[in-house]
């Protein structure tokens, strides 16, 4: 008997016996929390029980990840077709802007790259089909991966953060131009941006306690800054500034409109990223591509 066969014949052994459990009355203690609809569907599979959320799947992971592809791509079109009057108005701005759109396009072109590759590996093992579960990038342990690719990925990742906080931070030194106002601007937000960027990179350290606490602190840094530059676009638009900032001529309200709305989206995805539970790994490019898009429109 081959040992395809005997882990077969192990796996049914196992679900009979749970299920055989689960008809006598022991309900795994997990079921109390559940509702009658999970708790009924358990009884005829109680594995259900221990299925990671929807939002942890890898159709959401590869949904989401082509919207941000999708998004950087029309973002990079904008950008490179307004070009001639970004730059002149503000050179440094449309530089941050550009390389924040470039290299979250690479990381959303490599995300995509890797889960392909993964599944399709995946898919030449018993049991011959996609896994459910989201790809995670880069794996808790770094199983298969080499210490240089986990290093790249993870610089990747660090460089596109930076990246786009710096676009952010640089945006409000514009909105707020004098020298205090852009020094306090730098001098609060500068030291969040390096924080989150230096947390990402200290992952390459491969121990769960080390890796749990850089990620709260990375999650706890980005949400901060999210919240602040929310909180200084609706100050400067609603009181500093409130009557350039709404005027209807070359559309200034529509774009400003534009960017308070994402400005509450994006703080909401970052207080929700915070908990380990909701840190999906779809997330945080998702939050960068509205930050993006939030200082394009600003």
């Amino acid at each position: 008997m081959g040992w395809s066969r005997r882990h077969f014949i192990l796996l049914c052994a196992c679900r009979y016996a749970i299920a055989s459990n689960v008809t006598t009355g022991y309900v795994f203690s997990s079921a109390a929390t559940c509702d009658i609809l999970t708790v009924s569907r358990a009884e005829s599979d109680p594995i259900l029980l221990f299925r990671p959320v929807f939002a942890r799947s890898l159709p959401v992971q590869l949904l989401v990840n082509g919207i941000v592809l999708t998004l950087m791509a029309v973002l990079l079109l904008q950008l490179l077709f307004t070009a001639q009057y970004h730059f002149r108005l503000a050179p440094v701005n449309y530089a941050f802007q550009f390389a924040g759109v470039c290299m979250l396009l690479t990381d959303a072109i490599a995300t995509l790259h890797v889960v392909m590759s993964t599944v399709s590996d995946e898919s030449k093992t018993w049991p011959y089909m996609l896994n459910y579960i989201a790809v995670e990038l880069p794996p808790q342990t770094y199983a298969g991966w080499s210490t240089a690719e986990a290093v790249a990925w993870l610089f990747m990742m660090a460089t596109t953060g930076l990246l786009i906080q710096a676009t952010h931070i640089q945006f409000l030194g514009l909105l707020f131009p004098s020298k205090l106002e852009k020094r306090l601007i730098f001098w609060l937000l500068g030291p969040l941006a390096a924080a989150s960027a230096i947390t990402q990179l200290i992952r390459v350290v491969d121990t769960p306690e080390v890796i749990r606490i850089v990620t709260q602190v990375q999650n706890v840094c980005n949400a901060t800054l999210s919240l602040l530059f929310s909180v200084s676009l609706a100050l400067w638009g609603l009181l500093v500034n409130r009557k350039n900032a709404w005027r209807t001529d070359g559309g200034t309200a529509a774009f400003g409109v534009g960017a308070l709305i994402l400005a509450p989206i994006s703080t909401a995805i970052s207080l929700v990223y915070i908990p380990a539970r909701f840190e999906f790994s779809w997330m945080k490019p998702l939050m960068w591509s509205v930050i993006l898009w939030q200082s394009f429109f600003g």
